[in-house]
């Protein structure tokens, strides 16, 4: 009962907003990505939500959702990481 008081020791308590930020930003990414390509399409004119979406899966599979999802990934990790970071920094010069 004791053990809630304790100071918390290791190196997850220090990275866990990180690796959390990170990942759930990461995940976001995942599931906008179809979406962004979606519009793509649609802004340059190829038709509209579903028949860019009907043609995209008929003609390219599935993967064509998910193009260029490897560079979006690596923006928001980085992204997300850094700014965790200087939140976590600002927080801790702030008290």
């Amino acid at each position: 009962m004791g053990d809630k008081n304790k100071p918390k020791s290791g190196v997850w308590p220090t990275i866990k907003p990180f690796v959390n930020g990170g990942t759930s930003g990461m995940l976001a990414t995942c599931v906008i990505q179809p979406v962004d390509m979606i519009k793509v399409r649609i802004q340059l004119g190829q038709g509209s939500a579903a028949q860019v979406t009907r043609t995209m899966i008929k003609e390219e599979g599935i993967g064509a959702l998910y193009k260029g999802l490897s560079a979006g990934l690596l923006r928001q990790a980085t992204y997300t990481y850094s700014s965790s970071w200087i939140i976590q920094d600002s927080d801790k010069q702030s008290n």
